[in-house]
């Protein structure tokens, strides 16, 4: 599942976005709240050597898709074999994730299934190829600094390119800016109100204490990952896959306390959530800055970044230790230990020392600084895995198409943004991230597969790939779908399962039936003598490959057993997977599609309405109802879609619109964008400028309250 932050380019937690993530885990966290996971399973019997796992046999013919005892074996041999380590957890660009498409394309070739990916014959025909960015290549930083005739530079190991910096070559005159907070609702600004175009900002780590002295640093800031996580506003952290804080979403709002609008008590720790490097970045681009040095708390630093998205402006990250001998006279404490600095991190707020007033900025006289970054997007092939079960010769409806999907990527060895232990570099098996997922699509084959005649309407059976970085192959399928379609109007309707291995007391969502007035009573009737506690959501826009049709106006279904600690994390393996409810859920499924694809006429799409008994994800105090394209590589912020009744359409905001303004910020990408939203006020006229079809539109925007 995508996680929240993928949406958010990652800003704090899991609020991928965007993964970039999206807004379901919140309200899956509200409508699953009594599905908190009771204690963990009995550990399955070992399931065969992952390696080489044996194509289990379809079952013998069905007059009707029931339930199949042995479905349960093929399910855990499956999962077993997707988890394992050999496929390292299955990252987009990597070769467990390239295992993986084999895997199932031999899967679907056994179960005769018809290639609809590429050219050829052979497995490679099920597979359609795509580019997808999956990091990004940066090169050594370079700084050096000029003095009284005297050039200095800093050795390698003593620095690293920020996360959000751009490329290039920037020369200027240093100015200490503080921790470069500007928080008019709190009355601090460490730019004093003016701006420093054309000079390099030196900005301390973390953040100050209100109440001086020294400012406390942010806890952990300079060290892997948290530097990079995002102020609240950008995305709180993320609690679950389809919407929970940590995939904060920036498209459907949030309730909780911004820090850009304060009470006028101000809180000691007020500025906590404005220590994130890229809001710094940001903030010394809207005072025109021309390059950015962060100077650490103490001797570490944080690994190079792995987003390649840029704010705008170069910058490096140096230690204490070596920005104290390249200027001496702006006063720099020693650096602090790293098991002294977790100490001072966990004191209360009110019993550190607290500023009054932000220092005004100070010029460093005589010392001119110049920076150098080369940061470059890392792509790599990735693909969609595609069999075509076609319709029975002479079908009315043999031109039409029912897709059931699940995607097969996950984190690899994590250690990113994505994963939910960001400091942790290890297998992220991705059993019911989706493994479970792809197990119960590989069923579903399997029983359509072993019926005594081809359906009335063609089935697409398609495992994704680069979900978790933005459904990117989803993105891509509807946008490039294979030929034989001709477009996406040919998909009569949509079937996605993400994360269905950790069914509880019975429970399963099915989401996704405000897309079409058809859905309940056939999914009523699919799940009669399956003994299940089903609960259903209307939205059709989530953190998974199904926003893709929806935003193409496809009526989508949605399945997903509920969040759990271990998602995101290694510790998602595959002896915590409940086979048996992943037997039941692709019965449903597999009973939905037979259903679909006997009806005479084709499913009524209408726009999901937003569900009236889930709040969204928290993190934001407004809404606009926009829906991002996490795929969209150029400037600003491109959309899928808008929500209906909301914000973004009745403002005139559309699908293929680029935001590139909001009100006083410009948006050059999704950080920029959440950074934005943050400011909003609910009820408060905005003017969102974007760009549609070469040209720039300006619109009057008025938020909604946050859910």
């Amino acid at each position: 599942m995508v996680s929240a932050e993928r949406a958010a380019a990652r800003p704090a937690g899991r609020p991928r976005a965007a993964g970039l993530r999206c807004g379901l885990v919140a309200g899956v966290l509200a409508a699953l709240a009594a599905c908190a996971p009771p204690a963990a399973p009995p550990r399955e019997a070992a399931a065969p050597r992952a390696s080489a796992p044996a194509a289990a046999p379809a079952p013998a013919a069905p007059a009707s898709i029931d339930l199949d005892p042995a479905a349960e074996a093929r399910i855990k041999a499956d999962v077993a074999y997707l988890a394992s380590p050999e496929l390292a957890g299955r990252g987009t660009g990597e070769p467990g994730a390239e295992l993986a498409a084999e895997f199932i394309a031999r899967r679907f070739a056994e179960l005769k299934l018809s290639p609809l990916g590429g050219q050829g014959s052979d497995a490679k025909a099920y597979r359609q190829v795509f580019d997808a960015r999956v990091g990004a290549d940066v090169a050594p930083a370079v700084l050096a600094v000029q003095r009284a005739g005297r050039k200095q530079g800093v050795e390698a190991g003593k620095l690293v390119t920020a996360d959000g910096s751009a490329s290039g070559t920037v020369t200027g005159a240093a100015v200490l800016v503080g921790h470069g907070v500007t928080a008019a609702a709190l009355s601090w600004d460490d730019y004093g109100g003016r701006d420093i175009e054309g000079k390099i900002a030196v900005v301390l780590d973390g953040v100050p204490t209100l109440g001086g002295g020294e400012a406390t640093p942010q806890a952990g800031a300079a060290k892997a990952g948290a530097a990079h996580a995002g102020p609240a506003p950008a995305g709180a952290a993320h609690a679950g896959p389809h919407g929970g804080g940590a995939h904060a979403d920036p498209h459907g709002g949030g309730a909780s306390a911004d820090p850009h609008h304060a009470p006028s008590v101000r809180p000691a720790d007020a500025l906590r959530d404005f220590g994130s490097v890229r809001y710094k970045l940001r903030t010394a681009r809207e005072h025109k800055a021309a390059g950015v040095i962060l100077v650490a708390a103490g001797d570490e630093l944080p690994p190079a970044p792995d987003d390649a998205a840029s704010m705008g402006i170069p910058a490096v990250m140096i230690t204490r230790s070596a920005a104290r001998a390249l200027f001496p006279t702006a006063g720099l404490a020693p650096p602090a230990k790293p098991e002294a600095a977790k100490q001072a991190a966990a004191k209360p707020a009110a019993a550190k020392q607290a500023a009054t007033k932000a220092p005004p900025p100070r010029p460093l006289d005589g010392t001119t600084v110049e920076i150098t970054t080369k940061v470059t997007p890392r792509t790599a092939p990735a693909s969609n895995v595609i069999g075509l079960l076609p319709a029975r010769d002479g079908s009315p409806h043999a031109g039409e198409y029912i897709v059931v999907g699940a995607h097969y990527d996950h984190l690899g060895h994590g250690g990113n943004s994505h994963s939910r232990a960001p400091g942790v570099h290890a297998v992220h098996p991705g059993a019911d991230d989706n493994a479970s997922g792809t197990a119960m699509l590989l069923e579903v084959a399997r029983r359509f597969a072993s019926l005594p005649a081809r359906p009335d309407r063609n089935l697409l059976f398609i495992a994704f790939g680069a979900e978790e970085i933005g459904t990117i192959g989803s993105r891509h399928f509807v946008e490039h779908p294979p030929a034989p379609l001709g477009g996406t109007k040919p998909v009569v309707a949509m079937i996605n399962a993400d994360m269905v291995g950790r069914m509880r007391e019975d429970k399963l969502l099915v989401d996704g039936l405000g897309t079409s007035p058809d859905w309940k009573p056939i999914v009523d009737d699919a799940a009669r003598g399956l003994g299940l506690a089903l609960q259903f959501g209307v939205e059709g826009f989530g953190a998974s490959d199904h926003t893709s049709f929806t935003a193409s106006r496809v009526p989508v279904a949605f399945l997903f057993t509920g969040v759990h600690e271990d998602y995101h994390r290694p510790s998602d393996t595959a002896d915590k997977i409940n086979a048996a409810g992943v037997s039941r859920c692709s019965v449903l499924a597999a009973r939905m599609a037979l259903a679909l694809s006997r009806r005479d006429a084709r499913m009524a799409f209408t726009d999901p309405p937003a569900d009236p008994h889930r709040g969204r994800r928290g993190g934001f105090r407004a809404s606009l109802g926009t829906m991002p394209d996490y795929a969209y590589q150029g400037p600003g912020v491109k959309l899928t879609g808008v929500r209906p009744d909301a914000p973004a359409i009745r403002a005139g905001m559309q699908a293929g619109d680029v935001i590139v303004r909001i009100g006083a910020h410009a948006v050059t990408n999704i950080h920029d964008f959440m950074f934005a939203l943050g400011d909003l006020e609910p009820g408060r006229e905005v003017v969102i400028e974007v760009d549609r079809g070469g040209t720039r539109v300006p619109l009057k925007v008025i938020p909604a309250p946050g859910r």
